[in-house]
């Protein structure tokens, strides 16, 4: 089987994002954390994205 070099690897992404989260609410409090959660959800550029897919999941639930 033939390895492929890749330029880009996802997973150690995810361990950095999830690093820096970490580094950046070890020391929180719930109610800060629950803060921090809620700016970088309100400041996130998949926000539109789940407001649309939570609309259509709670219109489907409705029927």
């Amino acid at each position: 089987m033939k390895t492929i070099k890749k330029d880009f690897d996802c997973v150690q992404m995810k361990n950095n994002i999830q690093a820096k989260i970490y580094a950046d609410t070890k020391d929180m409090c719930f109610e800060d954390y629950k803060t921090y959660l809620a700016i970088r959800l309100k400041n996130s550029p998949f926000k539109e994205r789940m407001t649309r897919q939570q609309k259509r999941m709670s219109i489907a639930g409705a029927e």
